[in-house]
């Protein structure tokens, strides 16, 4: 008998400092700002303020599901990132 591998609940909300080394350790992070930059406005400059002066990233923020597609990353992705920030 094998036991059912645990399943990792994908955190709400982790800290900026949590998700940006998330998005290093995945090689992410130097793509973060290039995905901003070609956002149109006003979500452009909307997305810039999140990821500039937020204190924490939510999993239900629009800009995260933006941000993960221009960075390659579907929901399992963008998912997996969490649970691995919420370790950091």
């Amino acid at each position: 008998y094998i036991p059912p591998h645990p399943v990792e609940t994908v955190p709400q909300e982790v800290t900026m400092r949590q998700a940006r080394l998330a998005l290093l350790a995945a090689g992410k992070l130097a793509g973060v700002e290039a995905a901003i930059a070609s956002m149109p406005e006003p979500q452009k400059t909307a997305a810039s303020i999140e990821w500039e002066y937020g204190n924490a990233l939510q999993r239900s923020n629009p800009f995260v599901a933006q941000l993960g597609a221009a960075l390659g990353l579907d929901d399992a992705g963008i998912d997996a990132l969490f649970v691995e920030a919420s370790k950091l």
